[in-house]
């Protein structure tokens, strides 16, 4: 009973889908229009009036070939030289009778070919000397292929009057006045359509000589307008044609294949609700075990899917290849010969249940495999092309290494196919060429394979070599080969492992030197601090010296706090834990601020400043705030630093799209430190460290400089110290 229930469901389900194949397929045909409307009947009317037009209205004649049939001066210069030059051609005509005229045994015979040849050489040589003797010879040529083109137009005009004698027309050329008419447009009809002035309008005809001149001397194209559009009248199809013409049979054989579908459509309707109300279908029913299945199943669930979509590809192009079965039987029964065609039909709706079936067998096999699995990431690892990709990943990870893999696996695999090839030839040619192939292709393989197996040993050496901490001279790099690649890359990891000791060693060194100025820079004021403290605890001690100690107390405090906040504070840009508010500034005014603030202290100081800054604005879009300690922090380094007597020289222009800031001094103090080590936290040109900076001044700008994208360079040269700062520049 339970496989009854399931053969009928499998049944009223291949009937919703042919009805839904029916109507993608001949819906547009069919449904809702009458044969006048279907695309069988779409515009014939129209075109029969444009054919009447063509062949009797408005036909070609000759008149419409005068251009075709004048010659012209490249038309007569490539007849002539067709075939050649004059000599070539003379040359030519000879050489074809002399055999002839050597062999001919009868005086007559001799004398007729002679005479033929001459006459042809005679021709030829007319034909190099008089244009219009040629001109002649052209113009019967194109007359021959008008008269063929005039005739095949008629013969294409009884053909297709003959198909179409189920139409009436009246017809009027408003130009000519002239009206065309055949049958009663008036009597009883079908069918009516109007034509109107300039529904035709142009049409052309393009007349290629060559499709009709067989020798050759003819390749123009031309083309031949005729006018239609003052052409306006009416076309029907009389009652009384139906039952004389083969298209009364068309009419009644579409009206009753319309009433055919609309009955599948029914039927599928009806199997629809059934399916829905009083047979459910439930996919559970048919997962059933099969051999078929455990053979699909072992398959990767892709090539799974890829069988399924193919058979259910096939199953919809057979089903909808079967939805012309209702034009077979309405033509069966208007007494067409469509007895065959019905046959094959029937047995192509059996295959097509069969298939249905399978169909709807393995979508609910591969279903119930892909719930199986229950997440996206368990499919996708049981599929074929998951593992195609990631053998293709590993094989392409160096693209030059699996290129040159596949191409050596290609050579010995057509090395070894080669023998056997041979041994059932039996061959010496083919021998031959084989070792041919052996000794300029396979043997070089070999060759290239032994020595990058013998270079790849050495990379290897080298490497363990370096994981045991010798670093030895540098691997010797051949060729450009991958293997070559990796011993310049294990190359360059030998030096930058050598690099990354020193800097290690330097990180330890500066490390150092930081933990000493640090405890430096803080004992010392430090240290104030506690003797001050000390001495006003003294009871003896007079008003104005608790006075001058309170105000030294309150200066090194000052200075502790100082050296603690630009402590904090380069740390917390250094670690990027800062926000900037950017704006469009004017970069100018803000140095001219900067430099006014401080040309006191440079007087006092005994310092020359000489300032160069652009006349026009520059603008960028910085923190106002922060760019200020920027160039402040620059200004004052310059100033404690500078040797007294000396000039300082400050620049702001516009260079490449940047905004570039330099300020150069001569040092103080001997430069015998890197550039690169004066930007460290603490670090002072002042080594013994009397000055009152606290040596954040530098590594302070070198970070808010890195916050806004830019970039601090410093260059020292003898004495002269040099700081560039570069911020992009908007205009």
């Amino acid at each position: 009973m339970k496989n009854k229930k399931t053969h009928l469901q499998l049944f009223l389900m291949f009937v919703v889908v042919f009805a839904i194949m029916v109507v993608f397929v001949q819906g547009n045909r069919y449904f809702g229009k009458n044969y006048f409307e279907s695309n069988s009947f779409d515009s014939e009317a129209e075109q029969f009036a444009l054919a009447v037009a063509r062949y009797e209205i408005n036909p070609l004649t000759k008149e419409d070939f005068s251009e075709v049939l004048e010659v012209t001066k490249d038309e007569i210069q490539r007849y002539r030289l067709y075939y050649g030059t004059l000599a070539e051609q003379i040359q030519n005509i000879k050489d074809q009778y002399a055999d002839d005229i050597n062999n001919a045994q009868d005086e007559d015979v001799l004398q007729a070919l002679k005479n033929e040849r001459d006459a042809k050489v005679a021709d030829i040589q007319k034909n190099f000397a008089d244009d219009a003797y040629v001109a002649d010879k052209i113009k019967v040529i194109k007359e021959n292929v008008v008269n063929e083109i005039l005739e095949d137009e008629k013969q294409k005009e009884q053909a297709f009057f003959a198909e179409n004698k189920q139409f009436a027309y009246e017809l009027k050329d408003n130009q000519s006045e002239l009206t065309f008419k055949k049958g009663d447009v008036n009597a009883a009809k079908v069918f009516e359509e109007s034509i109107n002035n300039n529904d035709f309008g142009t049409h052309t005809k393009s007349v290629n000589l060559y499709e009709y001149e067989q020798a050759g001397y003819l390749d123009k194209t031309y083309t031949i307008e005729k006018d239609y559009s003052t052409i306006s009248g009416t076309v029907t199809i009389p009652k009384s044609m139906l039952s004389k013409t083969e298209f009364g049979h068309d009419l009644q054989a579409f009206t009753t294949a319309k009433y055919i579908y609309y009955s599948f459509i029914l039927a599928g309707i009806v199997s629809l609700i059934l399916l829905l109300k009083v047979f459910p279908f439930r996919p559970e029913e048919m997962n059933i075990q099969s051999m078929l299945r455990d053979e699909i199943n072992r398959l990767p669930i892709d090539l799974n899917a890829f069988i399924v979509g193919f058979v259910a590809y096939l199953t919809l192009r057979i089903i909808g290849n079967m939805t012309y079965v209702g034009q077979s039987i309405a033509y069966y029964f208007q007494g067409q010969n469509y007895y065959m065609n019905f046959i094959e039909n029937l047995f192509s709706m059996v295959v097509a249940c069969a298939m249905f079936v399978l169909s709807v067998h393995l979508l609910v096999w591969i279903w119930a495999r892909m719930k199986a699995y229950k997440t996206d990431d368990k499919i996708w690892e049981n599929t074929f092309l998951s593992k195609l990709v990631k053998t293709c990943i590993a094989v392409f990870e160096n693209r030059s290494m699996g290129i040159q893999s596949l191409i050596l696996l290609l050579v010995i695999f057509l090395g070894g196919f080669g023998v056997p090839v041979v041994m059932m030839t039996g061959s010496f040619g083919v021998l031959l060429f084989y070792m041919f192939l052996f000794a300029v292709f396979f043997i070089p393989a070999l060759y290239i394979f032994l020595r990058r197996i013998g270079y790849l040993n050495r990379i290897m050496k080298h490497t363990d070599d370096m994981a045991h901490g010798r670093l030895t001279e540098d691997l010797k790099v051949k060729g450009k080969s991958p293997l070559a690649k990796h011993a310049q890359n294990l190359n360059g990891l030998r030096e930058g492992v050598r690099t990354s000791l020193n800097e290690q060693a330097k990180s330890e060194r500066l490390k150092t030197e930081l933990i000493t100025n640090v405890s430096h820079d803080l004992r010392t004021p430090l240290t104030s601090i506690i003797t001050y403290t000390d001495l006003l605890k003294n009871p003896d001690i007079t008003e104005e010296e608790r006075k001058k100690y309170i105000d030294i107390l309150d200066a090194k405090s000052g200075r502790l706090k100082t050296l603690i906040e630009d402590l904090f504070e380069v740390s917390k840009m250094a670690s990027g834990n800062i926000e900037i508010s950017k704006q469009r500034v004017d970069l100018v005014q803000l140095l001219q601020q900067a430099v006014g603030e401080h040309e006191e202290d440079f007087v006092k100081a005994n310092l020359d400043m000489r300032v160069t800054i652009s006349e026009q604005p520059i603008f960028a879009y910085v923190d106002g705030q922060k760019w200020w300690r920027v160039i402040d922090n620059l200004i004052v380094n310059a100033r404690k630093y500078s040797l007294e007597g000396t000039r300082v020289y400050v620049n702001l222009k516009v260079n490449n799209g940047n905004a570039e800031l330099t300020v150069k001094n001569v040092a103080k103090y001997e430069l015998n430190e890197d550039a690169g080590e004066l930007i460290e936290r603490f670090k002072r040109s002042d080594t013994s460290r009397h000055t009152e900076g606290s040596g954040l001044g530098l590594a302070i700008a070198q970070s808010i400089v890195d916050l806004h994208g830019g970039q601090l360079d410093i260059a020292v040269d003898g004495d002269l110290f040099k700081v560039t700062v570069f911020v992009r520049a908007e205009r």
